[in-house]
């Protein structure tokens, strides 16, 4: 585990401070998974823009669905 500091305010602080370890812990695992996931949707987002951004082009350069599809029908 890699140990980090979040800035909370003091409400959110004093009940940290009240758990448990064993609810620490719990409370350190679920703000991971959250973590995680922001991190995932961020990943998503840029890659769905980049794909975005490569079909535009495409089309910019005269890419027609009848094109693509030639293009996914061949044997290459």
């Amino acid at each position: 585990m890699e140990r980090i500091v979040l800035e909370v305010d003091e409400t959110v602080g004093k009940i940290y401070r009240g758990f448990s370890e064993t609810s620490k812990r719990q409370f350190n695992q679920a703000v991971s998974i959250l973590l995680k996931k922001a991190a995932n949707d961020a990943l998503f987002m840029e890659y769905s823009k980049l794909l975005d951004d490569n079909g535009n082009e495409a089309i910019k350069n005269g890419l027609t669905p009848e094109i693509l599809n030639g293009l996914l029908a061949a044997d290459d």
